[in-house]
């Protein structure tokens, strides 16, 4: 028996395996494109800090604001509690350091979890912060710094404190 090409039953093209494999790579292809879209619209990346500084094309660490706490001979101790932070300064001149710190609480991936507070002086090496409305975020780098920024100590915060952190000057 023999076949001609008239007597072979020509099938409609949704009714091929091939088209359907070929369709479903493209299709994944547009999922997995738009998933990433959206996963990278919904999670931006968030602000680089540090001292860096352009060096052509990278960013360089150039550490201008810790060296300048260690020059002034800065380090902290920071205690915090439900309402009240509390922060015991050593320094090399005590009394040239400004009435007002800036105390940050930076969430390790998220900036919509950060907090600050500014840190009023009552006593000659002590600054206090009524943590009233201000929740830190359980794990956390601490920066304490002048209001200006032009010098800062940090530290690690994760969630409760058993006696006190450490604030040094560091990169961050």
């Amino acid at each position: 028996m023999e076949l001609e090409m008239n007597d072979i039953e020509a099938r409609p093209w949704y009714r091929e395996f091939w088209v359907w494999f070929f369709l479903g790579i493209l299709g994944m292809g547009v999922a997995s494109g738009t998933s990433v879209l959206v996963i990278g619209i919904n999670n931006a990346p968030q602000m680089v800090t540090g001292d860096y500084q352009p060096l052509g094309k990278v960013l360089v660490d150039t550490r201008e604001r810790a060296d300048r706490a260690a020059s002034l001979g800065l380090s902290a101790l920071l205690s915090v509690d439900d309402n009240l932070a509390e922060l015991v300064l050593g320094a090399d001149q005590l009394e040239e350091l400004p009435d007002q710190l800036l105390l940050r609480f930076q969430h390790p991936t998220d900036a919509g979890r950060d907090v600050s507070a500014v840190a009023r002086r009552i006593d000659a090496d002590r600054w206090q912060v009524q943590m009233g409305s201000i929740q830190p975020p359980e794990r956390a780098r601490v920066i304490l710094s002048d209001l200006q920024q032009t010098w800062w100590l940090a530290g690690r915060f994760s969630g409760e404190v058993a006696g006190q952190i450490g604030l040094d000057p560091e990169k961050l």
